[in-house]
């Protein structure tokens, strides 16, 4: 089993909401961007709820930069064997207690699955976030539409 290691956050001087995930697909790596595999539902997602384009690198940065969406993981690095969650072994954590620091302006912290949340809780667990179910096309029991209004109210501020 390999170590691995995610990216840095993506982060804007006005963001309210950070999304949390537990480490970058194996795709997401390969192409150097947050849920870049074309099956997970996360910018079609965000997309949808903001009307704005994601098709393009360009368009996905725009979209949470205009959203004041930040984007991070809980995992600095860990070891896995593929993809998924459930192979997520000896992590290191990122410094999510310093990024909130630093971005005041964040009022909410989403966990995008049940992994990235558990390891939320393990390793920072003065931190309040909100889990919501992953939006990996692995979780066939969400469907888009599904995600979209599970997801826009805490997104959007509804539920602040």
């Amino acid at each position: 089993m390999s170590r691995i290691v995610g990216f840095p956050p993506i982060t804007h001087t006005e963001d309210q909401v950070l999304i949390l995930g537990s480490m970058p697909s194996v795709e997401s790596l390969k192409q150097d961007m947050y849920y870049a595999n074309k099956t997970n539902r996360f910018w079609p997602m965000l997309g949808k709820i903001f009307e704005l384009p994601y098709q393009t690198r360009d368009d996905k940065l725009n979209l949470v930069k205009s959203a004041n969406i930040a984007i991070w993981d809980v995992c600095y690095s860990c070891q896995r064997e593929t993809s998924a969650d459930a192979k997520i072994r000896d992590i290191i954590p990122n410094d999510i207690a310093k990024l909130l620091k630093e971005n005041p302006s964040i009022q909410i912290v989403i966990c995008n699955g049940k992994t990235s949340y558990d390891a939320l809780r393990k390793y920072f667990p003065e931190i309040q976030a909100v889990s919501l179910p992953s939006t990996s096309a692995a979780n066939a029991k969400y469907r888009l539409n599904d995600l979209i209004h599970l997801y826009q109210p805490y997104i959007k501020g509804e539920n602040r």
